[in-house]
């Protein structure tokens, strides 16, 4: 709990150095990526996320997609999933690179390594060891805004920094050359100890994310449900062909993600698995995530239920420790819905 009290706070540093990395491009690197993924590609220097899907129309990847140049793009998707990942890609290049033109695709997950760091002091550490002629407006939102890339000079290590954060809070990916790590481990640790920075570990980040109502793979995403039932249509563009996108539409809506508070008990939270209950004792679905919320003081949980108890204010039932505990579905985001705290200027 004090770990995810102090990226709420302050300010921590996460290990993301697992996360899989593909770098995609060639001539026909953007035509592949906008038919293989559901998204709009983002504009040269700016990210999105995005999904490729299964012949099925559900959930095969999540990738957070880096344009680096207008046909070159560093691909972000799960840590732990790298062959899983590759061999979906690498094939569905194989399949498609006549039709689009030359596809270059290399694995990099092992070439970078990654450090997050969230809080509202993140920008005050990032500004005592960047290079930058103006280290005071290198990070402002003016030449750095949110949901895009920079390559920035962090004392001697060179960096692809991308502002985004998981835990909703400001913050920035450090992708570094992996064998200047421990260099930039030590630069950011002695910077942060005056501004009380502190390590943390997954769980206080599946709590944060979880007050953002931000999906995880594995758990709201997968190859049961399409990225309308998790609720994402704002990064699905029906405007366009993608692969999969016939099958998500005849899928419907079997299903909808929800975000719940939950009143449960004082000494346990919900781990994710719990089975839903509507008030009358009816089965309506289950939990994919739980945890504590340090935003609210009480248990949180993501899950599935059916289309018609996903609307907020909806009261269910979560069966924990063998008995019931009052829950209710609340709005996405239920911290920070505006994400003025995550786009934060300074």
């Amino acid at each position: 709990m004090e770990e995810a009290k102090a990226i709420r706070a302050g300010v921590g540093l996460i290990d993301g150095t697992a996360f899989t990395k593909h770098r995609v491009s060639g001539p026909g690197a953007t035509a592949f990526l906008d038919w293989f993924t559901t998204n709009k590609l983002p504009r040269v220097g700016r990210i999105n996320l995005t999904y490729a899907l299964t012949e099925a129309g559900t959930t095969r990847t999540e990738y957070t997609i880096v344009r680096l140049a207008e046909d070159d793009y560093y691909l972000v998707s799960a840590g732990g999933w790298t062959a899983y990942d590759q061999d979906y890609l690498f094939k569905a290049i194989a399949d498609k690179e006549a039709e689009f033109g030359r596809i270059n695709a290399q694995d990099v997950t092992t070439q970078w390594g990654v450090f997050a760091i969230a809080g509202p002091k993140a920008r005050d550490v990032l500004r005592e060891v960047i290079k930058d002629a103006d280290p005071d407006t290198a990070l402002s939102n003016k030449r750095f805004p949110w949901l895009s890339a920079r390559q920035i000079e962090l004392g001697m290590c060179p960096v692809n920094a991308i502002r985004v954060a998981y835990t909703g809070e400001l913050g920035w990916e450090l992708h570094h050359p992996i064998e200047m790590q421990n260099y930039l481990f030590d630069l950011l640790m002695t910077a942060g100890e005056k501004h009380g920075m502190k390590l943390v570990g997954a769980r206080a980040q599946n709590w944060l994310r979880q007050e953002k109502s931000y999906r995880a793979f594995g758990n709201e995403l997968g190859r049961d449900a399409t990225p309308l039932e998790a609720d994402l249509p704002r990064f699905v563009d029906l405007s366009k062909e993608f692969h999969g996108k016939a099958a998500m539409e005849a899928l419907g809506i079997r299903s909808k993600c929800v975000t719940l508070l939950i009143d449960g008990p004082a000494d346990a939270d919900p781990w994710g698995r719990e089975a839903l209950y509507a008030e009358d004792g009816t089965r309506v679905g289950r939990l994919t995530s739980g945890g504590y919320s340090v935003a609210f003081g009480k248990s949180i949980g993501m899950g599935y239920v059916s289309p018609a108890h996903a609307s907020p204010g909806v009261r269910l039932k979560v069966r924990m420790m063998g008995d019931l505990w009052d829950a209710e579905v609340v709005e996405d985001s239920p911290y920070d819905p505006s994400n003025a705290v995550i786009r934060a200027d300074g």
